[in-house]
């Protein structure tokens, strides 16, 4: 006859064997990617400093992104594709354009590797409020990492790379 001590001590060495065998199994944690919300537009107009309704070329925006991460040796490395639109405004020119958007690692911040701006090329609408979406894909983040240091400890940042004048913009449009 088994006394329930013993039988209770035997599945707690059970259950304890089985999650140390679960611990294996475990599938890391990716680093979070995050679109800056700050940056997450860029607004193009005729003149820099006109900020007329009508002078507006167009606006891109980043709608969202996808993506994996595979873990090797030391690293994690991240790959994902990220998704935009574009909408012409009614000083709308057509044509292609590149737009520079940043990926970006803040707690490698002040390192200058820890930012790369990458172009994305883009097909301008030719007419007012027409909207074009596009796609760019294999985004590449390689990370570091120490001995038993986690990805999911870093953060991953996109956005457009928007000069003083586009940021104070995206800001009063936020606050309406």
């Amino acid at each position: 006859m088994i006394r329930p001590l013993a039988l209770r001590a035997a599945l707690a060495v059970l259950a304890l064997a089985t999650l140390a065998g679960c611990k294996a199994n475990l599938v890391p944690m990716c680093p979070a990617v995050r679109v800056d919300n700050a940056t997450a537009s860029v607004t193009k107009f005729r003149d820099a400093s006109a900020r007329a309704p009508g002078d507006l070329e167009y606006r891109a925006d980043i709608l969202g992104f996808k993506g994996e991460c595979d873990f090797g040796k030391e690293k994690v490395d991240v790959t994902f594709s990220v998704d935009f639109a574009v909408t012409g405004g009614p000083a709308a020119k057509g044509g292609n354009a590149q737009l520079y958007y940043f990926v970006a690692i803040p707690q490698f911040f002040p390192d200058t590797n820890g930012k790369q701006v990458v172009i994305a090329r883009a097909r301008l609408p030719e007419r007012n409020a027409q909207r074009q979406t596009f796609t760019e894909n294999d985004v590449h983040v390689t990370i570091p990492l120490k001995k038993d240091q986690a990805g999911a400890a870093f953060d991953i940042y996109v956005g457009f790379q928007v000069d003083a004048a586009q940021l104070e913009y995206n800001r009063s449009q936020s606050t309406r």
